[in-house]
C-alpha cells in the first residue's frame, strides 16, 4: 500500500529523532551497552578512536587471530586498526564489495579467516542489535563467515529503537524513489541454533563469538 506520509513530514520526523538521539546520546550508548550485554555480546565502551583501534587489536591478540578480514569503510580513516594491528605483529586483509577479487575467492577467503571486523550503519539501543546495510566498502562475509565477531560502533550511529531506524530507512525510500537496499543484516549477539530437542548450540551459522566495541561516551 503506497505511503500516505509525505517526504516533508517523514524528514521533521527523522529531525526530531535525530534530535533526540543526540541530546540523549549518553544515556542510549549506557542502554545498547546493558541490551547487548544481555544478549551475550562482550562489549568494549571506549572514548577515542585510538582507543577503539587498541582495543579490536588486543581482541585479535586474544583470539590468536592469525587470519584477520575487515571491511574497507569509511569508519577505518578514524579508527585505524590497520595501525594496531601492525604493532602487533598480525596480518590481515580488506574486504570490499565490488574489488577485484571473483566472489569465490572473497568466500573462500572469509570462511577460512579466523576474525572479521566491521564497522555498522546503526545500533539499536533497545534491542542490543547491529544493523548492517550495503554501502562502499562493505563485504557481507566480513560479517558472516568467521567465528569472532568485532563490530565497531561509533556514538552518532545508535539509535533509540527499531522504530527510529525504520523511520530513517523509510525517509531514504522515499529519497531514492522506491529504490532501497538489498538487505538487511540484523546482529543480536552470537549465532545460536536448536535441533528439535531443543538443545542450543552456539556458532554453528555464524559468529560464536561477538565483540561490540563503542566509541565515545
Amino acid at each position: 500500500r503506497p505511503s500516505t506520509t509525505t517526504p516533508p513530514r517523514q524528514e521533521e520526523k527523522v529531525r526530531t529523532i535525530q534530535a533526540k538521539g543526540e541530546a540523549r546520546r549518553p544515556q542510549l550508548i549506557a542502554r545498547l551497552a546493558e541490551t547487548a550485554e544481555a544478549a551475550s555480546w562482550n562489549v568494549h565502551r571506549v572514548n577515542t578512536a585510538e582507543g577503539a583501534a587498541a582495543t579490536v587489536a588486543e581482541i585479535a591478540g586474544r583470539a590468536k587471530a592469525k587470519s584477520i578480514i575487515r571491511s574497507a569503510e569509511e569508519v577505518f580513516s578514524r579508527v585505524d586498526v590497520d595501525g594496531a594491528f601492525r604493532r602487533r605483529g598480525l596480518s590481515w586483509t580488506v574486504l570490499a564489495s565490488g574489488g577485484r577479487r571473483r566472489r569465490s575467492d572473497l568466500k573462500r577467503l572469509a570462511f577460512a579467516s579466523d576474525l572479521g571486523v566491521t564497522g555498522v550503519t546503526f545500533a539499536i539501543a533497545e534491542t542490543g542489535s547491529c544493523v548492517i546495510t550495503p554501502r562502499r566498502g562493505v563485504a557481507r562475509l566480513t560479517s558472516l563467515a568467521p567465528p569472532t565477531l568485532v563490530l565497531v560502533v561509533e556514538a552518532e550511529q545508535v539509535l533509540e529503537s527499531l522504530d527510529d531506524f525504520f523511520a530513517i530507512t523509510r525517509l531514504g525510500y522515499q529519497r531514492d524513489r522506491g529504490r532501497s537496499p538489498s538487505y538487511f543484516n540484523f546482529i543480536s549477539g552470537p549465532s545460536r541454533t536448536a535441533d528439535i530437542e531443543q538443545t542450543l548450540t552456539i556458532g554453528v551459522h555464524g559468529p560464536g563469538e561477538v565483540h561490540m566495541v563503542l566509541v565515545g561516551q
